[in-house]
Protein backbone atom coordinates (compact mmCIF):
# COMPACT_ATOMS: atom_id res chain seq x y z
CA UNK A 1 0.00 0.00 0.00
CA UNK A 2 3.16 2.51 0.77
CA UNK A 3 5.23 3.61 -2.00
CA UNK A 4 8.31 0.88 -2.14
CA UNK A 5 10.60 4.03 -2.36
CA UNK A 6 9.73 5.21 0.94
CA UNK A 7 11.96 3.48 3.78
CA UNK A 8 10.13 3.40 6.98
CA UNK A 9 12.02 2.21 9.67
CA UNK A 10 10.40 0.05 12.37
CA UNK A 11 10.66 2.97 14.85
CA UNK A 12 8.64 5.05 12.65
CA UNK A 13 5.49 3.75 14.83
CA UNK A 14 6.93 4.63 18.43
CA UNK A 15 8.49 8.52 17.01
CA UNK A 16 4.58 8.83 15.42
CA UNK A 17 3.27 8.08 18.94
CA UNK A 18 6.09 10.19 20.91
CA UNK A 19 5.40 12.95 19.01
CA UNK A 20 1.72 13.23 19.24
CA UNK A 21 2.41 12.36 23.27
CA UNK A 22 4.77 15.43 23.01
CA UNK A 23 2.15 17.78 21.75
CA UNK A 24 -0.67 16.48 23.91
CA UNK A 25 -2.54 15.54 20.95
CA UNK A 26 -4.93 12.43 20.96
CA UNK A 27 -4.89 10.02 17.84
CA UNK A 28 -8.10 11.72 17.11
CA UNK A 29 -7.10 15.04 17.23
CA UNK A 30 -3.61 14.07 14.81
CA UNK A 31 -6.08 12.46 12.51
CA UNK A 32 -7.84 15.74 12.25
CA UNK A 33 -5.18 17.86 11.78
CA UNK A 34 -3.61 14.82 8.66
CA UNK A 35 -7.14 14.76 7.27
CA UNK A 36 -7.63 10.50 7.96
CA UNK A 37 -9.66 8.80 10.35
CA UNK A 38 -8.27 8.18 13.56
CA UNK A 39 -8.61 4.32 12.77
CA UNK A 40 -5.42 4.98 10.27
CA UNK A 41 -3.43 6.74 13.05
CA UNK A 42 -3.60 3.83 15.32
CA UNK A 43 -2.47 1.07 12.88
CA UNK A 44 0.31 3.50 11.99
CA UNK A 45 0.85 3.79 16.04
CA UNK A 46 1.02 0.05 16.48
CA UNK A 47 2.76 -0.83 13.38
CA UNK A 48 -0.06 -2.42 11.73
CA UNK A 49 0.49 -0.29 8.30
CA UNK A 50 2.11 2.30 6.90
CA UNK A 51 1.15 5.35 5.67
CA UNK A 52 1.63 6.91 2.16
CA UNK A 53 3.77 8.85 0.94
CA UNK A 54 1.37 11.89 0.73
CA UNK A 55 -0.01 11.29 3.82
CA UNK A 56 3.20 11.34 5.53
CA UNK A 57 3.75 14.42 4.42
CA UNK A 58 0.80 15.95 6.16
CA UNK A 59 2.28 14.02 9.14
CA UNK A 60 5.35 15.27 9.44
CA UNK A 61 3.84 19.40 8.49
CA UNK A 62 1.30 18.91 11.33
CA UNK A 63 4.47 18.22 13.61
CA UNK A 64 6.79 20.53 11.96
CA UNK A 65 9.12 17.99 11.34
CA UNK A 66 11.21 16.65 7.93
CA UNK A 67 10.13 13.73 6.98
CA UNK A 68 13.46 12.32 7.10
CA UNK A 69 13.15 12.81 11.00
CA UNK A 70 9.44 11.39 10.74
CA UNK A 71 10.83 8.43 9.04
CA UNK A 72 14.43 7.80 10.39
CA UNK A 73 14.95 10.24 13.39
CA UNK A 74 17.37 12.14 11.51
CA UNK A 75 17.35 15.50 12.81
CA UNK A 76 17.30 18.75 11.23
CA UNK A 77 17.55 22.22 12.40
CA UNK A 78 13.94 23.22 12.28
CA UNK A 79 12.72 19.55 13.89
CA UNK A 80 13.69 21.40 17.29
CA UNK A 81 10.60 23.90 16.66
CA UNK A 82 7.72 22.83 18.35
CA UNK A 83 5.51 26.15 17.62
CA UNK A 84 3.67 25.28 14.75
CA UNK A 85 2.63 28.71 14.03
CA UNK A 86 6.02 29.68 14.02
CA UNK A 87 7.04 27.21 11.87
CA UNK A 88 3.90 28.09 9.22
CA UNK A 89 4.70 31.71 9.11
CA UNK A 90 9.01 30.87 8.61
CA UNK A 91 7.91 28.60 5.46
CA UNK A 92 5.64 31.51 4.45
CA UNK A 93 8.21 33.87 4.89
CA UNK A 94 10.19 32.50 2.10
CA UNK A 95 8.11 33.44 -0.28
CA UNK A 96 8.74 37.15 0.45
CA UNK A 97 10.95 39.26 -1.45
CA UNK A 98 14.28 38.99 -0.13
CA UNK A 99 14.63 43.03 1.11
CA UNK A 100 11.18 41.90 3.42
CA UNK A 101 13.21 39.23 4.44
CA UNK A 102 16.52 40.87 5.33
CA UNK A 103 14.14 43.64 7.52
CA UNK A 104 12.50 41.00 9.00
CA UNK A 105 16.03 39.46 10.36
CA UNK A 106 16.19 43.06 11.50
CA UNK A 107 13.63 43.15 13.56
CA UNK A 108 14.33 39.64 14.91
CA UNK A 109 17.31 40.19 15.87
CA UNK A 110 16.90 43.31 17.38
CA UNK A 111 13.99 41.39 19.77
CA UNK A 112 16.26 38.74 19.82
CA UNK A 113 19.09 41.21 21.65
CA UNK A 114 16.56 42.73 23.64
CA UNK A 115 15.54 39.39 25.29
CA UNK A 116 19.58 38.20 26.34
CA UNK A 117 19.95 42.15 27.50
CA UNK A 118 16.93 41.62 29.42
CA UNK A 119 18.01 38.37 30.94
CA UNK A 120 21.11 39.73 31.75
CA UNK A 121 19.52 42.43 33.88
CA UNK A 122 17.21 40.59 35.69
CA UNK A 123 19.60 37.27 35.82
Amino acid sequence: MHDKNIKITSAFPERLRRLRRERDWSQGQLANKVGIDIQRISKYERGLSNPPLETLAHIARAFGVSLDYLLMGKSSKTDKLQNTQLIERIEELENLPKEYQETLISVLDSFIKRNKFEELAHG
